[in-house]
């Protein structure tokens, strides 16, 4: 419960905290340096959308229930302020909502086509969605505590079979097929029936070691194989291919534990990459600096089983035209992002940045970070970027809905990896 309340405060307190408080963290702006690693892309490009680097096209604004084509934002569209995430299989995205679980046929990517819409009622906020395209799961954290079981086979009729009381983990993530399930608070569950959920007395927080903090995300990067985010604790690379006994085979050093959480991470083409990406995250701060949570690189250290640092990317605030906001709320970390579907050893990534909107970052051979675009929406605050193809990104906000993004810049070519492949590459 503990680690459960620390999430939520992190989650749920609201942005006008951050807005006021600027005045109180103006008097403390000398610990702003070095104030980021944000290299300028030439040129703005302003849109109906927002602003964008050269290399990067407003396409247009999803389409929600209720929208008669692919344009601006709909007044009372049900997912416009409370979606936070999706999941992308083969040609379906599957969406939640704090009020809705949306299923979308992307077959067409400039042209997505609703198939259903289920209303949940008010259910904060798996943050995190699971599903293997048959069972999609939704963690819900308040206003009860439970793991929510939806049939999604059908595309056109989402129907709840099941819930298992206190597995209402902040985030909880498919495991082998969605099989099982671990959760960011440590729990364990048996779906291998999932019209009877099991939830398991095993915590893989207290088997593994992790500290009194916790995690707030698993990634799954093959199956039965993990990379663990904890709060402030080194990163674990998990074998649970007995769920019930999970083993650390290998650790990356948090960087600044007492500054940012591990928001997220993965290790691209089923850990046969060079690099793990981990993502940091602070909320609520009004203006970039060393404490923000950066994107991270790490490389696993020859005959050990320790990951290093190699390099970090955080953004700083600006003029809005060059890519940048004057000022944040939700704060200047990145969130969700994926690597794209070219990935080797490095490669292009878009990630969701909050009021910096959906930026297009480059990692080196030998690890280093640069910019290579950017999209900044009007009023927005961008919680996810998914890839759809080699130049489409769907981008989720927090207060507009998705925008959908063409990146014509470098590092699209080349042959396709596999290290985007249902759902696979997401950190």
């Amino acid at each position: 419960m503990k680690r459960r309340v620390a999430i939520l405060s992190l989650v749920l307190l609201p942005a006008l905290v951050a807005v006021v408080g600027f005045t109180v963290e103006s008097g403390f702006l000398s610990l702003n340096e070095p104030r980021g690693a944000m290299p300028r892309v030439e040129g703005s490009e302003p849109s109906t959308g927002g602003f964008s680097s050269k290399n990067v096209e407003y396409e247009g604004f999803f389409r929600f229930p209720g929208a008669d084509q692919l344009g601006q934002p709909v007044p009372g569209n049900p997912e416009v302020l409370t979606a936070t995430g999706a999941n992308i299989r083969g040609d379906y995205l599957y969406l939640t909502s704090w009020k809705n679980i949306s299923i979308y046929d992307i077959s067409r990517p400039l042209k997505p086509e609703l198939e259903d819409t289920l209303p949940i009622g008010f259910k904060f906020e798996n943050e995190n969605v699971a599903t293997n395209g048959d069972i999609l799961l939704f963690s819900e954290s308040l206003p009860g505590d439970a793991l929510h079981v939806y049939d999604v086979s059908d595309k056109e009729n989402i129907r709840e079979i099941s819930s298992v009381e206190g597995a209402g983990d902040h985030t909880t993530t498919c495991i082998m097929d969605c099989k099982w399930a671990y959760g960011s608070d440590g729990s364990i569950t048996d779906l291998r029936d999932p019209e009877n959920p099991k939830l398991m007395s095993q915590d893989w927080h207290e088997i593994t070691g992790l500290n009194e903090d916790g995690a707030h995300d698993v990634d799954e990067y093959k199956p039965g194989f993990l990379v663990t985010s904890p709060i402030s604790d080194s990163f674990q690379i998990l074998d649970v291919r007995e769920p019930l006994k999970p083993k650390v085979v290998a650790r990356g050093k948090h960087p600044q534990p007492d500054d940012f959480l591990f928001h997220s991470g993965t290790w691209p083409r089923e850990g046969q990459d060079k690099f793990v990406v981990m993502q940091g995250e602070k909320n609520f701060r009004t203006q970039c600096d060393r404490r923000q949570g950066p994107v991270m690189t790490y490389d696993k250290v020859e005959g050990t089983n320790r990951f290093a640092l190699k390099d970090r990317y955080r953004v700083e605030n600006g003029t809005y035209v060059d890519g940048a906001p004057a000022i944040n709320a939700l704060g200047c970390s990145a969130h969700w992002f994926e690597v794209h579907p070219t990935w080797k050893n490095g490669g292009l990534m878009a990630l969701g940045y909050y009021e910096h909107g959906t930026h297009f970052l480059n990692v080196a051979d030998n690890g280093q970070i640069t910019r290579k675009g950017y999209f900044l929406p009007h009023a927005g605050s961008t919680s996810a970027a998914y890839w759809i193809n080699r130049n489409i990104v769907y981008a989720v906000d927090y207060t507009r809905g998705i925008d959908i993004l063409r990146y014509t810049g470098s590092g699209t070519d080349g042959p396709l990896t596999g290290a985007n492949e249902n759902g696979s590459g997401r950190g």
